[in-house]
């Protein structure tokens, strides 16, 4: 088994934290994130999750090893509180919405609004009355 090198453990949290809750806040924050990814960044958990579990390892290979035993644990610390941090921020915080206006309930008729289509036509709820119609409202998009 090789020795532990310094590197290890710095670029283990280096990866936790650039796939993890750096890029989600920042293409958040822009608005540029893809609605799929969103309110699921799977991918980004998957790699900061990765990373956070490497940088354990390595912090249990210094202490083994009695070698860079504070380093390894500071970046193992750290990325574990990102990752920690990251989950939360997705998982919980994102989900604590208000609730619904009793107005707006299920079964409710819809107050009259005018929308633009698929092809940028301006369509009135009104001109649907007496049909079903289906309204979906997607989270943080309007």
């Amino acid at each position: 088994m090789k020795t532990l090198r310094w590197w290890g453990p710095v670029a283990s949290v280096v990866v936790a934290l650039a796939f993890g809750i750096i890029p989600y806040g920042a293409l958040t924050y822009s608005g540029k994130i893809p609605i799929a990814l969103r309110d699921n960044p799977w991918p980004m958990e998957l790699v900061a999750i990765g990373a956070t579990g490497a940088a354990i390892f390595l912090a249990v290979r210094a202490y083994r090893e009695k070698r860079l035993r504070i380093l390894a644990t500071a970046t193992a610390a750290l990325a574990t509180f990102a990752t920690a941090i990251f989950l939360m921020l997705v998982h919980v915080a994102s989900y604590d919405l208000p609730g619904a206006p009793k107005e707006l309930a299920v079964g409710m008729v819809a107050p009259d609004f005018v929308l633009a289509d698929a092809k940028g036509e301006s369509v009135a709820l009104a001109s649907m009355r007496g049909q079903p119609v289906l309204l979906v409202f997607h989270r943080g998009v309007w």
